[in-house]
């Protein structure tokens, strides 16, 4: 695996996409194999929390009329159980709109059994665009 040039080219490096999901949602998943695992064979807590915030970033920029113009102030994840078949899959959800700000809420999956692995909430203040 070569170094990646942008973070699209990570993302695509590792798998992350995003799938169909219903009305109001957005999901990505990821595939779950030797690149990816920690030393106990489950999905790196640091990829679970890109996911979540990927996941919930995507689904706030479209949802919103911040659109890009926004930025994560705090991620709150919380890991329930190992992911080691994949694919992973993160589905989010606006739980608020504010006028200065979003709250998603993530669910992290197992591709094994759909069994929730971890869930997030992860917040976002809208920013001005540079001048």
């Amino acid at each position: 695996m070569t170094a990646p040039q942008s973070i699209r080219e990570l993302f695509d490096q590792l798998g992350l996409q995003e799938v169909p999901s219903p009305d109001d949602t957005l999901t990505m998943e990821m595939p779950v194999d030797e690149r990816v695992v920690n030393t106990a064979g489950g999905l790196q807590g640091g990829l679970i929390a890109t996911m979540a915030d990927v996941a919930a970033g995507q689904l706030a920029a479209r949802s919103t009329a911040f659109g890009n113009a926004i930025a994560t102030t705090d991620l709150f994840i919380r890991y329930l159980r190992p992911i080691k078949i994949g694919p992973a899959r993160a589905v989010a959800a606006i739980l608020r709109t504010g006028r200065r700000s979003v709250v998603v809420q993530v669910d992290i999956y197992r591709g094994n059994d759909d069994q929730l692995a971890a869930t997030a909430t992860v917040n976002f203040a809208a920013i001005d665009p540079p001048a």
